[in-house]
């Protein structure tokens, strides 16, 4: 996986230009294989045999004006001391912190977890495959240098989608705004933020807060929906975090929506009430799907997530009795 994504997409005069940073297989959520077999073919390029689902994760790259935006920073590079632990490791499967299974296990059950999410869990560490860390060298191949970056979009501050702003310490970005929501700023790099022992027990990097720690003095915080370059205007729709949001690219009359996590897979545009379980508040994510559902049945607009299969991108078709997706790029 080390092409440059799969392409990129026109919008008017400009161009979105898709950053692969890594791809993670995992079982299929709950409730997917219930939907029958012809949705379930309609999405075969994320829904594998064997019960597996394929996310990607990456970036994508617009140049406008004088300035060369990055939206969202894929999971970045593994950081394999991300967890603290008495190294008497056991025989068998690891997770990406490099932490066994039985250590694993044990860390849930001191946190009070039930036995049935103990051994889900367990059984979703030992399946996954999880492939991270290029999009540094494929923003090279696509002709950009991380200092040429005039501003990162986070679209919220999970480790999946702010992993490459910084590297060894060191901001990987040294002259870009990083522009996050005001709400996730509060939430995760404060004194209260939540413990993620879980993300570093899944993914092998650091807290969003240790990763963010170098580059604090490049945040810059927004509150209200704003244009952040000619053709990129950012929206709050809270629900997965209490800042997720997404970027809308323009030009003439062409748009595409950058979803970040409020739409993670194209099941959860066709489907009212199917989502993967990884809301912070559900009731609200919920909503702000139905608003996105709402503005792409039926338009022109292409829309894709850092998670959609290759970054590529797709449009929600209207239909009599459903909705249904088609993949453009």
């Amino acid at each position: 996986m080390s092409a440059v994504g799969t392409g990129s997409l026109k919008v008017g005069e400009l161009e979105i230009v898709q950053i692969l940073d890594g791809e993670w297989i995992t079982p299929l959520p709950p409730g997917v294989t219930e939907m029958g077999p012809e949705i379930l073919a309609e999405h075969s390029d994320y829904l594998l045999p064997g019960g597996r689902m394929s996310a990607s994760l990456g970036a994508f790259l617009v140049r406008t004006g004088d300035q060369v935006v990055l939206i969202d920073a894929g999971l970045g590079p593994s950081a394999p001391n991300c967890l603290q632990d008495n190294g008497d490791h056991s025989e068998g499967p690891t997770s990406p912190s490099g932490l066994s299974l039985d250590m694993v296990a044990e860390f849930f059950r001191s946190k009070g977890a039930p036995e049935a999410q103990v051994t889900w869990f367990l059984d979703m560490l030992s399946k996954q495959s999880l492939e991270h860390g290029l999009l540094g060298e494929n923003l090279v191949k696509a002709g950009v240098r991380p200092d040429e970056i005039t501003d990162v979009v986070l679209s919220h501050l999970h480790p999946d989608h702010m992993g490459w702003v910084a590297r060894e310490g060191m901001p990987f970005f040294p002259k870009a705004k990083l522009w996050a929501h005001q709400a996730d700023v509060d939430f995760f790099l404060t004194d209260t933020a939540p413990d993620e022992t879980t993300f570093k027990i899944m993914l092998g990097v650091e807290s969003t807060k240790e990763r963010m720690g170098p580059v604090h003095d490049q945040i810059h915080p927004w509150d209200s929906d704003r244009t952040i370059a000619p053709g990129i205007d950012l929206r709050w729709l809270p629900g997965h975090t209490p800042g997720s949001s997404i970027a809308v690219v323009s030009s003439g009359e062409d748009r595409a929506m950058i979803l970040g996590d409020v739409i993670h897979c194209p099941l959860e545009l066709v489907d009212d009430d199917w989502a993967i379980m990884a809301d912070i508040d559900p009731a609200m994510a919920k909503r702000s799907k139905a608003v996105l559902r709402n503005e792409l049945e039926g338009s022109t607009v292409h829309a894709t997530s850092s998670h959609f299969p290759g970054l590529r991108f797709g449009r929600l078709l209207a239909g009599e009795d459903r909705r249904r997706w088609s993949w453009s790029v």
